[in-house]
């Protein structure tokens, strides 16, 4: 059964280790994530960051005992466990499925993860653009046609330097 928790992000070795005593075995933890890069004093960073902030998925088969729940709720490093996780199961299955068909070799999620299928406003998440916002003109499928402070231009969709997430 998969649960979802919020955690102390300085904490996480804690809580694994604490979880794997508790169930006698280690839970498998799901933190989708990005890799990007960003320039800084014209030398170029990688930074990766969860997408998920300090959420992590977890699924262990005694998760669904409540008392369980119940005991791992006091656990050094945890803030708490999200609820509904029994009624949301399909959802939770679904979504790593998902994330993780959308990884490339390293566990990173791509681009693909981020399609964006409609017109609107989006920003760059890396690159010599990160953080710019930008206007979804045309979405072909393997350019796009943007528009960045009233100049207008076409890029070429490449999920290994270009990462864009719609807002």
């Amino acid at each position: 059964m998969w649960v979802v928790l919020k955690y102390k992000s300085n904490e996480l070795e804690t809580l694994k280790k604490s979880f794997s005593e508790t169930l006698e075995e280690m839970p498998e933890f799901y933190i989708p994530k990005i890799k990007y890069e960003r320039y800084v004093n014209n030398k170029r960073k990688v930074y990766e960051k969860k997408i998920l902030d300090n959420y992590t998925i977890c699924r262990h088969y005694k998760f669904k005992d409540h008392k369980i729940i119940n005991q791992l709720s006091n656990t050094r490093g945890l803030i708490y466990f999200l609820s509904g996780h029994q009624s949301n199961q399909k959802d939770l299955i679904k979504f790593v499925k998902f994330c993780k068909s959308k990884e490339d070799i390293n566990g990173f999620l791509t681009q693909s993860f981020f399609n964006i299928t409609k017109k609107g406003k989006a920003k760059f998440i890396s690159g010599p653009f990160s953080q710019m916002v930008f206007d979804i003109i045309e979405n072909k499928e393997k350019e796009l046609k943007i528009l960045i402070n009233k100049i207008s231009m076409t890029i070429q969709k490449n999920p290994k330097k270009l990462l864009y997430s719609y807002i």
